[in-house]
């Protein structure tokens, strides 16, 4: 199951409890996807059965007429709802002049965008992309107006002759789920975005201790290839005594880190005073060895 499968299959399971917003529900999907023919018979496609009954039930409740399901003429697993509603008819006639969402409670606008989602939406796993689109929407327009005053831009493409909306902000993404009551999809896509950015901070801090590291060896390696070759000038005895006992130091624990060199040093010394010695060290065997 994909994660646009499951987010509709939460739809199918979660059924307004108020008549209206079932309505509702029922509007968004004629809003994205009703037409009616000569005769005045409505109709639409939906992805597959169980979409085709769940919605037939809707329309025996809302409009008292059992539809029609069939098989599109050119196959596949599409399923094509027909009815005759008066009430139906009445509500597509009247959209370009009235409000496309009758809400006559505050979860109804809800239950509409659910019903749009559910025939032309879908989403992409956000573990892999951040993507939500709608193909196609025949009020298209008219919806992307209606969603970009709750902050939502929708974006439109041509693909195959039909009219793609799609968004591609995660935050955007989040809002539509939110706006549409599918809390558990806002939480998913929330916890996907933490985890990433878990995983980039990890990543950078493991990225910026390996830099550490390799400039550390570079450094190690440097100060010990000058001092060798001062040991094999028998110059170390010419460097004043207490950076010559550091040079000796050195070259006896070659594998130890700074702070620990400073910590074995008789008499002790800090990180950074051990530091400036060696970096003295440096300076004047640059200068002996030139």
């Amino acid at each position: 199951m994909s994660f646009s499968s499951d987010l509709k299959n939460e739809i199918l399971s979660d059924m307004p409890k108020s008549a209206c917003c079932r309505r509702a529900m029922l509007l968004g999907v004629l809003f994205a996807k009703g037409e009616y023919d000569s005769d005045g018979q409505i109709f639409f496609n939906v992805e597959n059965d169980a979409y085709a009954e769940f919605l037939s039930a809707v329309i025996t409740e809302q409009y008292g007429k059992e539809p029609s399901i069939s098989r599109p003429k050119s196959g596949g697993r599409c399923r094509v709802i027909s009815f005759f509603s008066k009430a139906a008819h009445k509500y597509l006639d009247k959209l370009s002049t009235s409000e496309p969402c009758d809400a006559k409670c505050p979860y109804c606008f809800s239950a509409f965008l659910r019903g749009i989602f559910l025939v032309s939406g879908r989403i992409c796993d956000p573990e892999k992309q951040y993507l939500l689109e709608f193909s196609p929407i025949l009020r298209g327009e008219a919806f992307k107006n209606m969603i970009s005053e709750s902050g939502v831009e929708l974006k439109e493409v041509n693909r195959r002759g039909s009219s793609v909306l799609y968004v591609k902000k995660s935050s955007m993404i989040e809002d539509f789920l939110a706006l549409s009551s599918l809390n558990d999809a806002v939480f998913a896509l929330m916890n996907v975005k933490i985890e990433g950015e878990l995983r980039n901070n990890a990543n950078r801090i493991a990225n910026c201790e390996m830099n550490n590291i390799d400039r550390a060896v570079s450094a190690t390696g440097r100060q010990l290839a000058l001092l060798d070759e001062l040991d094999r000038c028998n110059l170390l005895s010419s460097l004043p005594d207490e950076l010559e006992k550091t040079a000796r130091l050195r070259l006896r624990h070659r594998d130890l880190s700074i702070p620990q060199l400073a910590a074995i040093s008789i008499p002790p010394i800090s990180k950074s005073g051990l530091m400036h010695r060696m970096k003295r060290i440096m300076e004047l065997a640059e200068q002996m060895l030139a």
